[in-house]
């Protein structure tokens, strides 16, 4: 498969929302961003991802230990 590449994370998330909410598809899992879990679930059920595990494999990252330390340790400010 062809994927996309981009310069800036800026561009990859601009593109990301504009593939999302280009149609009517994904409709379902946007009215469900306040809650990640329900999201991704919905974004798997609408076809976005060949992972029969998407949604519970983005769950455990989004929920797990590893992403909370980075991102506390990415507000830190550094000496």
């Amino acid at each position: 498969a062809a994927f996309r590449s981009y310069e800036s994370f800026e561009e990859s998330f601009n593109d990301y929302v504009d593939f999302l909410t280009s149609g009517t598809r994904y409709k379902g899992a946007l009215a469900k961003v306040d809650s990640p879990d329900r999201y991704f679930e919905a974004l798997q059920q609408a076809g976005y991802a060949t992972d029969p595990q998407y949604a519970d494999k983005l769950a455990r990252i989004i929920n797990g230990n590893t992403l909370r330390v980075a991102l506390s340790s990415s507000a830190s400010p550094s000496a």
